[in-house]
């Protein structure tokens, strides 16, 4: 199955295509990427302006138009702190909805840096041992520490260039 996972960070706009089949580990096909840079668009009440969903919407869209281009069969779509932290976040999640089709799942912080770390975990495997985290994003860090799938900590701080 060939899936699509559009990541709206708080710069860019990240669709990883791969070809997935249960068992088996997914295989990257195709990388496409949007530059994006919405917690710039925030206003000072925090919210993300017309002009940031009008962005966001349309590199969405283009974002549509790769995955159905490569196959893709689902898309699962996400975004993290830019969209997490406006004050606007349920009116952008639903114009983007309406224009798009596409149902972004705002992950929490803690979820965010989870899935980093097992993604960490899964890629220098069990032999590495305790791992600690760091990932720098656009509008948050995330920091995740722990020996086993799941981190033993896992924590979001409104920090980065951004944020």
């Amino acid at each position: 199955m060939r899936l699509g996972v559009l990541d709206v960070g708080s710069n860019t706009v990240h669709l990883l295509v791969m070809d997935a089949h249960p068992g088996a580990r997914p295989l990257p096909a195709h990388s496409h990427k949007a530059e994006l840079r919405l917690a710039e668009l925030l206003d000072g009440a925090g919210a993300i302006g017309p002009e940031g969903v009008d962005r966001l919407i349309a590199v969405v869209k283009e974002a549509l138009e790769a995955a159905e281009d490569k196959g893709v069969e689902d898309v699962l779509p996400f975004a993290t702190s830019a969209v997490r932290e406006a004050s606007n976040a349920d009116e952008v999640l639903a114009r983007v909805t309406e224009a798009t089709g596409v149902r972004l799942q705002v992950l929490s912080g803690a979820d965010e840096a989870r899935l980093t770390f097992l993604a960490a975990r899964r890629w220098f495997g069990w032999s590495a041992g305790k791992l600690l985290v760091l990932d720098i994003g656009g509008g948050s860090l995330e920091i995740a520490y722990g020996m086993d799938e799941e981190p033993d900590a896992a924590v979001s701080l409104p920090l980065g260039p951004a944020g």
